[in-house]
């Protein structure tokens, strides 16, 4: 049996965990892009987001679960995405892949920071 947790982390927080296989890659993608589109971040912004997401999932991909946390204020949207089992390899490649698309805070062995300014307007 597979089991997805969804937990309300408070008034500006998301929580969602998953098996790290990619059958569930779509969760973390959908979960962040749904905030992200509520938030009133434009669909070419949420595009970059999205395919930052993947990669992210797709590097923490392994034994364990996924964990993606996404918090927000008036000012950015976090996401970070963490296995604890995991290892991405070498982190700098993976953050030279997701500087492309969007800010990373951080990227480490098991975990993975994107940061996303609010929406102009």
């Amino acid at each position: 049996m597979t089991d997805i947790e969804l937990a309300d982390g408070g008034p500006e927080q998301l929580q969602v965990a998953f098996p790290a296989t990619p059958t569930f890659t779509r969760i973390g993608r959908v979960a962040v892009v749904g905030l992200a589109l509520r938030l009133g971040h434009d669909v070419a912004t949420v595009e970059k987001l999205r395919s930052a997401v993947d990669e992210a999932v797709a590097a923490l991909q392994g034994p364990g679960r996924i964990g993606v946390r996404a918090s927000w204020t008036d000012d950015d949207l976090t996401v970070t995405l963490t296995n604890p089992d995991a290892d991405v390899g070498e982190p700098a490649e993976l953050t030279a892949r997701l500087v492309e698309l969007i800010d990373v805070s951080s990227v480490d062995r098991t975990s993975v920071q994107l940061t996303l300014e609010a929406p102009s307007g």
